[in-house]
């Protein structure tokens, strides 16, 4: 499920908020960096309503917007997404192709390998 960067930070605005919002705080948050204005976070809130990332719930007048799904899950499965669509679904490769392209520090590189050599022991 793929966001635009947009949608991605209002995703990041309610995950932080880490409660119902509203278009306002979205707005409130957001808008001045961006220039948007209330319409335009409304077009968003709702396009990502459709996508399933936002659940809405009408209170009175005002319609309130939650998280559909946590932050790591997302993360989870947009890796797993990249992963499939760039390196065949193999860690193995990704790794290769960032340490072969000096994308992997040494110091990243032995991290990597004693959280590996961790996770063998349990």
């Amino acid at each position: 499920m793929k966001l635009s960067s947009a949608e991605y930070e209002i995703m990041e605005c309610v995950w932080e908020m880490g409660r119902p919002v509203s278009s306002a705080d979205v707005l409130q948050t957001l808008g001045v960096q961006h220039g948007w204005k209330a319409p335009t976070v409304l077009t968003f809130l709702s396009r990502m309503v459709e996508k399933g990332l936002l659940a809405t719930e009408k209170q009175g007048k005002m319609r309130s917007y939650t998280a559909a799904m946590t932050r790591e899950a997302y993360k989870n499965e947009e890796t797993r997404e990249f992963l499939a669509r760039l390196y065949n679904g193999s860690v193995q490769n990704l790794v290769a192709c960032m340490a072969d392209g000096n994308g992997i520090s040494d110091e990243e590189l032995s991290g990597l390998r004693a959280w590996l050599k961790e996770r063998e022991e349990i």
